[in-house]
């Protein structure tokens, strides 16, 4: 009875081990799928100090036969079995890059498997060699800025750094190179007229490619400015008033998107040398932070500069930039909005009319965008013209008396 059962039992393995042995051939030959490899650590385009610790690995349905790596055209000594005929596997490697000019590197492997057609793959990864100590320094040994102007500061480093940020009244600010060439990085710090003058501190945290990180700490004076007051009344007919509400947009709507596009901004300069009036002046007749007080609005700081020129004269934009905003609102009546990149904005209100011009268009410093009125809430022809950084409305005259 036992000798009856044994023999079905060898029947089976030997079956199925013919099957096996006829599945395994016919996979030899006709397999074509490529290996699978990774290599842990080493991520594209990175940049990179001191010694690298990677690992390769591989998962396949297939045993791989052997991998060759190479480092800049020449083979590479990972101490990785010259057979490997296995499916899976995980090997250390080490790049040790103090022996590396600092600068890009290409790191190569290639993978065969054991089938009978040798199919391989091959991966190549750029990475970046950083071992230059990092360095930078506050340029300027004292910072001093009034309120309602723009805080410029700037740092210099000895090489291209990944980023900077400057924090400052409990709020970050990012640093941008100052051209694409250069170790020289700045940051646009706005002051609101209503910040209280103090001594502040100034915390710069500097960061290079290789994740090197520094920092720097520097003091910032806001002094006092004496804001002028209201010299005149403004008188808006209630007429006006109710005739722009049925043709312009509420004001919240223009602040919520010139906040929305203040974010997206691009992130490089697209002006040029010192911003310009955006029109031929014949005078000022209200300066930026004047206080005011009116029966519509109640108590507030002016936000731009109120040039006076002929009505319906030509107003053209101040610098390169963008347009984001082309509307009229409720305040500031025919409106066109500028984005001239790093979270610089120009605004321009009371326009009689636009120039043919729409949104998203690229436009150069001088260009028409309209002409000079006095829709919206306006009692006279003139233009207002306003200045943000990072949505924080400054003196745009002090950005026509220097180039940032």
């Amino acid at each position: 009875m036992l000798h009856k059962l044994k023999t079905p039992l060898v029947v089976i393995v030997i079956v199925g081990m013919t099957l096996w042995t006829a599945h395994s051939i016919v996979t030899y030959f006709t397999h074509s799928a490529q290996p699978i490899i990774m290599l842990n650590g080493l991520g594209e385009r990175q940049s990179f100090k001191n010694t690298i610790e990677c690992s390769l690995e591989a998962n396949n349905t297939y045993k791989i036969a052997t991998t060759e790596l190479w480092l800049d055209g020449k083979k590479f000594d990972a101490s990785i079995p010259a057979k490997i005929n296995t499916k899976k596997f995980t090997y250390p490697i080490n790049i040790d890059t103090k022996n590396l000019p600092d600068g890009k590197h290409t790191f190569k492997i290639t993978a065969i498997d054991a089938s009978y057609n040798n199919n391989q793959i091959t991966q190549t990864y750029d990475f970046y060699v950083d071992n230059v100590p990092l360095k930078a320094a506050f340029v300027d040994s004292v910072h001093k800025v009034d309120q309602g102007k723009t805080l410029h500061v700037k740092l210099q480093t000895n090489k291209t750094i990944k980023d900077a940020t400057i924090s400052f009244l409990g709020k970050a600010y990012e640093c941008y190179q100052a051209s694409p060439t250069s170790y020289l990085y700045e940051c646009f710090i706005p002051i609101s007229c209503e910040e209280n003058p103090s001594d502040q501190a100034l915390l710069a945290t500097v960061q290079d490619a290789a994740h090197n990180t520094i920092q720097l700490t520097g003091r910032a004076q806001i002094a006092t400015f004496e804001f002028k007051k209201q010299r005149s009344k403004i008188n808006v007919s209630s007429r006006k008033l109710e005739e722009e509400k049925e043709i312009s947009m509420h004001e919240k709507i223009l602040e919520q998107a010139i906040g929305k596009w203040s974010n997206d901004s691009v992130k490089k300069k697209l002006w040029a040398g010192a911003f310009e009036l955006p029109t031929q002046l014949q005078r000022i007749s209200t300066p930026h932070g004047e206080i005011r007080v009116t029966p519509e609005r109640g108590r507030y700081m002016h936000n731009g500069v109120d040039l006076v020129n002929r009505p319906k004269s030509v107003v053209w934009a101040s610098q390169n930039g963008k347009i984001i905003i082309k509307e009229r609102y409720l305040l500031t009546g025919n409106t066109v909005v500028i984005d001239h990149g790093l979270g610089i904005t120009t605004l321009y209100a009371h326009l009689d009319s636009f120039a043919d011009i729409e949104i998203g268009d690229m436009i150069k410093k001088g260009n028409p965008i309209g002409k000079l009125g006095m829709t919206g809430y306006a009692d006279g022809y003139h233009l207002h013209w306003e200045l943000r950084v990072n949505n924080v409305p400054v003196d745009p005259m002090e950005w026509t008396k220097n180039v940032y």
